[in-house]
Order: structure tokens, then sequence, then C-alpha cells
């Protein structure tokens, strides 16, 4: 199973927000596992596969990891590895952009003027 880490200056639960808000925005299918993982079936790159997601808190750092689990038929060892990298890199972008709103309006919730 190809997967990808990616360690985030943010805390776990807004990365598990913007986890969920990018499998939204992916339509994919996904149910919250037992031991606290995400297992997912997203398209990516017109590839529908099975991903398993999980968040962990290794203070003072939160790590995303993204492994595939099921991997789209004929589907090439690079190609598993940019699927993975293009949910880590989506979720990862959510956050930046998160926290260039957040220091354009001052703080968390208000409106630019």
């Amino acid at each position: 199973m190809r997967a990808v880490r990616r360690i985030l200056p943010y805390t776990r639960q807004l990365v598990w927000y913007a986890l969920y808000d990018l499998l939204d925005q992916e339509r994919g299918e996904y149910e919250k596992t037992a031991d606290g993982c995400i297992t997912a079936r997203v398209t990516v790159y017109g590839n529908r596969s099975g991903f398993a997601l999980s968040v962990s808190e290794e203070p003072p750092v939160t790590v995303l990891t993204v492994q595939m689990s099921e991997p789209c038929a004929g589907l090439s060892e690079q190609g598993e590895l940019r699927a993975a990298n293009h949910l880590a890199d989506g979720v990862e972008q959510l956050l930046e952009n998160e926290l260039k709103i957040t220091v354009l309006t001052g703080s968390r919730g208000e409106e630019p003027t």
C-alpha cells in the first residue's frame, strides 16, 4: 500500500475538519472506523480508489497519513502515490487558505471589511 504523510502545524481538530471538507468536495464516500481512521472511496484523476486516512497528534505538530488501500485496477505505483499526494495536498491547501483568511480578518469568524 502506498502512503504519504504530512506534518502540519495545525491542531488535530482543524486537520480533521479540513479532511472531511476535502472528502465532501471530492464527493467521496467515507466512514469513520472503530480505530478512529477514515476509510474512503474517492475518484482522483478519473480513477476510483480506496483510501485509509488518519490524523494523529505528535506535539507540537499533527500528522496526516493518506494510504492507498484499494487502488483502481491498472493503476501504477506512481499513480497510487499521485492520488495519495493529491488528497494530502488538498487537505494542506484548505488549511493554508484558512490560515490566510484568519490573518486577513484579524481573528477567526469575522468578515473582512
